[in-house]
């Protein structure tokens, strides 16, 4: 693949303008779902970069959340630009909506890749694992924030990264609740009935059992499901210390918490991948009160995220979702594993990405957990805790990534 074949990638239009329906349609006769803008043309050569997020449906306000972040960040990487030899690159984000339907992503995928697409970040395991075998063959890099065990991450696919800890997290935070929680002794599971829901609670079930927790109830879910009376009322039958969410994401998560609450659960439940606003106002204060947020950041705690803090409130208002935190770092250790490659030839970038220590709003990031998927192809870090108190995200710990993981 040349560089001329990158810079030859179709764009979206006008940053932040979603185009028509009938528009889009003309446009694709398969009907994928539509594109959203990208940032402004600049001098030089670009890098295009596809994004497979949800822009509609339940998990909307995360795929929101990351489209706005990406474009802060990749305005600032533009703004230096990325020196290769005598070029300079801008990357251009094109967004996609898959509304966390898998068929849906598969169709924008093989969109993009057709296009000549060759960098993606796909959000979600259920959109990101049917798509992998495709972008390993056509040498895309792909970049998921997904669980999805080594479906996504072996040696077979050396162009798949995650760039978010999903099931990951699960490695650091159930050590950490043997200290931190020392009362809970019975967990139990629930995840939706998808990819992600049963690699998350395969994962989380293993190392609870590692640590020496006694497993509770199994209950998976139709993901955007309306009634969780029947699995919350097995899950309060089990009568657990703690209930963790696995992969359930979004409105789910509210409606979960609220149901199992009604019927008289009071022990812990354990839930991440959310935005702690619309979660609460989902669930109600009362319901999502003691709440444990995994990997989630509930307030700054060092100068580099008060400035991202500050530049959301002072472009869209408060809240600031703590997702945004979750999905600021991965474009700049891209555009700095394309620096240190000195090329936009995906081969060498994907080298570059396991060599790349980047120092970001977590502190020390790199791509790791060779000893679990057989490569360093995951990204880990400090895994930030919070809980809801008084109807409100509060900080909770910040724990350290366990060495030889």
């Amino acid at each position: 693949m040349t560089d001329d074949t990158i810079s030859r990638a179709p764009f979206t239009s006008a940053r932040g303008n979603y185009l028509p329906r009938r528009t889009f349609l003309a446009a694709s006769a398969a009907g994928a779902a539509a594109l959203i803008g990208h940032p402004a043309k600049a001098a030089g050569k670009q890098l295009v970069l596809g994004c497979s997020i949800p822009l509609s449906g339940p998990a909307a306000p995360t795929g929101i959340t990351t489209q706005r972040t990406i474009e802060h960040a990749l305005e600032m990487i533009n703004t230096k630009g990325i020196k290769i030899g005598p070029d300079e690159y801008t990357i251009v984000a094109q967004y996609y909506d898959n509304k966390y339907v898998p068929a849906e992503a598969v169709t924008v995928v093989e969109k993009m890749l057709a296009d000549g697409v060759r960098y993606l970040y796909s959000s979600g395991s259920g959109n990101s694992v049917p798509v992998v075998e495709k972008t390993t063959e056509l040498k895309c890099i792909q970049l998921s924030g997904a669980s999805g065990k080594d479906h996504l991450t072996n040696p077979k696919y050396p162009y798949s990264f995650r760039v978010q800890p999903c099931n990951e997290t699960a490695y650091a935070v159930y050590p950490w609740l043997k200290t931190a929680f020392p009362e809970i002794k019975r967990v139990a599971n629930l995840g939706p009935s998808d990819e992600a829901g049963f690699t998350e609670t395969a994962d989380r079930r293993m190392l609870a059992a590692k640590y020496g927790y006694v497993s509770g109830a199994n209950e998976f879910f139709k993901r955007g499901a309306l009634d969780f009376y029947p699995v919350a009322t097995r899950l309060a039958q089990d009568k657990p210390d703690l209930i963790d969410f696995g992969g359930t994401i979004g409105r789910d998560q509210g409606l979960a918490v609220k149901a199992l609450r009604e019927l008289g659960y009071t022990g812990h439940i354990l839930l991440g991948y959310s935005d702690a606003k619309s979660f609460i106002e989902i669930a109600g204060p009362d319901a999502a009160e003691g709440t444990l947020l995994f990997d989630t950041l509930a307030a700054p705690q060092n100068n580099a995220e008060r400035e991202l803090q500050d530049w959301w409130l002072k472009k869209y208002g408060p809240p600031m979702p703590s997702f945004a935190y979750l999905m600021w770092d991965w474009p700049f250790i891209l555009a700095e594993a394309i620096q240190q490659a000195q090329s936009v030839d995906t081969t060498k970038v994907a080298e570059a990405l396991r060599t790349t220590v980047y120092h970001g709003l977590f502190g020390e990031e790199r791509f790791g957990m060779g000893s679990v998927y057989g490569l360093n192809s995951s990204l880990t870090r400090d895994i930030p805790m919070a809980v809801i108190k008084h109807g409100e995200p509060a900080s909770l710990d910040v724990i350290t990534w366990p060495t030889g993981v």
